[in-house]
C-alpha cells in the first residue's frame, strides 16, 4: 500500500484509481504510438496475451550458436554470424517467417546489430534466446563506452564484421566512418537493435566499462591519455548495454542488463511517434539514468537495481518523452533494489529526472548572465547570452509512472524526483537549489506544472498547451509500498 503519509506531497504525486488503470499493460502496449488519447487507442500490439491464457512458449531453433559443437547443422561460432547468415537466407529464400536462434551458455565477448529486415513488403523479426533457462549461464559482454574513438572502435571490432550480411554492415560503417570522433553514447552499445518484433529471451548482456575502474573524486580533467582500448584513463562515461534503435514491439524477457551509466537505451526517430519495448522478469542495474529514453517502455515484474560503489548519487529513469506521447516509461510490480554500497544505504538516490534531451538553452528559471535571453529556434544553441531552443526539445518533457511496485529504502522517500542539471533534495523533501545553468529544467510532474512554469514565455513564442490536449501525467505513483 502506499505510504499516507507522503500521499499528497508535491514530490510524491498519486494517481487516482481510474488514472492507475489506464496503465495497464494491455492498455500501455495496445496504443499505436501516435499523440492520441490513451483511453480511445486502437488495439495493436499484445506480447502477454498468450501467457495471460496460457498458451505454451515454442522456441524452436532455426539456427543454432555454439563454439564448442560446430558438428550440428545451421551452427556457428559467434552471435554476429548466426544473425548475418539467418539474414542472408531469409532473403535469398524470401522467408517471411520469425527467426529463432539459439543461443549456447557461455560467454560471448562480441558486439551483437540485429538490424531492420523487411521481405517481399513484410517486417521479418528475429528471437535470440539462451538454451539454459538460467539468463546467468548465457553472457554477452563487451566494454564500450562513448569515449572510444571510431578509428579505435573499427581496429576493435571490425574483423567481425567483415563479412557479414550487407545491412549488419552498414550498422557497423555508421559507427566506423567517425574516424578520430569518439563514438558517442548511442554507438557505446553492446546490442543495437533496429528489427520490429524483435525478442530477447534467457540471456544476460553486459557493458563491462569502468567495473573494474571507479572514477576518483578530484581527476586532472586535462588529462586525456588513452588506454590501450582506446579508452580516457578516468570519468564516468555512458556506456549502453542495448540499444533499442527505433525498433518497435521489441519484447525482452528473463533477460539482465548489466552495466553502470546509461545501461538501457531506447529512442524513437520521430519524438511525436513512439516506438514501444516490453520487458517481462528481468533484471537492470546501473547507477546514472541507466534506463533512458524518449520512446514507450513498459517494465513488468522486473528487479531495477541501483549501484553505488562509484557515485554518491544515483538515478533510475532518465526519460524525454514527448509532450504529445501518453505512455513514457512504466514500472508495473517491479522491485526498485540497490547493491547496499555505503552510498545506496545512505538512502538519498532518485528514481529518476526528466532528460532535457539536446538543451543548449534553457527558457527555465532565472539567469545571473546578463542580457540571456532563450527563444524558440530551428536547433539547440547556446552561445552567452542568448540561445535558442528546438521545438523537439522543448517538448522533451519526459514521463514515468511507478505502479503497484516495491520501493526499497535507497530511494529519496520524500523527494525521488529530481531537477534536470541542478538541485537535490534532502532526505525530507527540504530542496536545495543548484547555481542556475543553461541546461536547467525543474522536475515537473504534469502539464499544469509545464504551463505554470513557462506561461509568458510560451505565450510570447506562439505556443500553447492546453492542460485537457494533455491528460496524463508526467510522473506518478500508485500503490507503491
Amino acid at each position: 500500500m502506499t505510504d499516507k503519509s507522503i500521499a499528497n506531497a508535491p514530490t510524491r504525486p498519486q494517481m487516482a484509481k481510474d488514472m492507475a488503470d489506464l496503465y495497464r499493460p494491455e492498455q500501455v502496449l495496445s496504443h499505436d504510438g501516435t499523440p492520441q488519447d490513451a483511453q480511445t487507442s486502437p488495439a495493436d500490439w499484445d506480447p502477454i496475451g498468450p501467457a495471460l491464457h496460457g498458451y505454451a512458449r515454442a522456441l524452436k531453433p532455426d539456427y543454432r550458436v555454439d563454439p564448442g559443437d560446430m558438428s550440428k547443422p545451421d551452427c556457428f561460432a559467434s552471435i554476429q554470424q548466426a544473425i548475418s547468415h539467418a539474414i542472408s537466407e531469409a532473403k535469398s529464400k524470401g522467408l517471411t517467417k520469425r527467426i529463432f536462434i539459439e543461443i549456447a551458455p557461455g560467454t560471448y565477448n562480441e558486439l551483437v546489430y540485429i538490424p531492420a529486415l523487411e521481405i517481399n513488403g513484410q517486417k521479418v523479426p528475429i528471437t535470440l534466446y539462451g538454451r539454459a533457462e538460467d539468463a546467468r549461464q548465457t553472457i554477452i559482454s563487451v566494454d564500450i563506452d562513448q569515449g572510444l574513438t571510431a578509428d579505435a572502435y573499427t581496429m576493435r571490432f571490425g574483423s567481425a564484421f567483415l563479412n557479414t550480411e550487407e545491412s549488419i554492415r552498414a550498422m557497423f560503417d555508421e559507427v566506423s566512418a567517425r574516424g578520430d570522433f569518439d563514438i558517442g553514447t548511442t554507438n557505446s552499445c553492446v546490442m543495437r537493435v533496429r528489427n520490429d518484433g524483435f525478442e530477447a529471451l534467457n540471456l544476460t548482456i553486459e557493458n563491462s566499462y569502468n567495473e573494474d575502474r571507479v572514477t576518483p573524486d578530484i581527476v586532472d580533467r586535462t588529462d586525456v591519455t588513452r588506454n590501450a582500448k582506446g579508452q580516457l584513463s578516468h570519468g564516468q562515461h555512458q556506456a549502453v548495454a542495448v540499444l533499442v534503435d527505433a525498433a518497435d514491439r521489441v519484447m525482452l524477457e528473463n533477460v539482465r542488463l548489466l552495466g553502470d551509466q546509461d545501461t538501457l537505451y531506447f529512442k524513437t526517430n520521430e519524438p511525436r511517434v513512439t516506438v514501444k519495448s516490453y520487458y517481462k522478469n528481468c533484471t537492470i542495474e546501473g547507477d546514472v539514468d541507466f534506463i533512458f529514453g524518449n520512446s514507450t517502455a513498459f517494465f513488468d515484474h522486473c528487479e531495477i537495481r541501483s549501484k553505488g560503489a562509484r557515485t554518491a548519487d544515483s538515478y533510475v529513469a532518465a526519460p524525454s518523452t514527448n509532450i504529445h506521447i501518453p505512455y513514457g516509461i512504466v514500472f508495473w510490480d517491479c522491485s526498485f533494489t540497490h547493491d547496499d554500497s555505503e552510498a545506496a544505504r545512505h538512502g538519498g538516490f532518485y528514481l529518476g529526472r526528466q532528460w532535457f534531451e539536446r538543451v543548449r538553452a534553457t527558457p527555465y528559471g532565472i539567469s545571473p548572465v546578463k542580457g540571456y535571453r532563450c527563444t524558440l529556434g530551428e536547433l539547440s544553441h547556446y552561445e552567452a547570452p542568448t540561445g535558442t531552443i528546438a521545438l523537439k526539445t522543448l517538448e522533451a518533457v519526459g514521463k514515468v509512472a511507478v505502479l503497484h511496485s516495491r520501493i526499497g529504502a535507497h530511494i529519496n522517500p520524500c523527494a525521488p524526483w529530481t531537477d534536470w542539471n541542478g538541485g537535490d533534495f534532502d532526505k525530507d523533501g527540504t530542496y536545495h537549489p543548484a547555481p542556475w545553468a543553461p541546461r536547467f529544467r525543474p522536475v515537473q510532474y504534469g502539464i499544469e506544472d509545464f504551463n505554470r512554469t513557462l506561461s509568458n514565455w510560451l505565450e510570447a513564442e506562439g505556443l500553447s498547451y492546453p492542460n485537457e490536449e494533455i491528460p496524463l501525467p508526467f510522473i506518478a505513483e500508485y500503490g507503491n509500498s
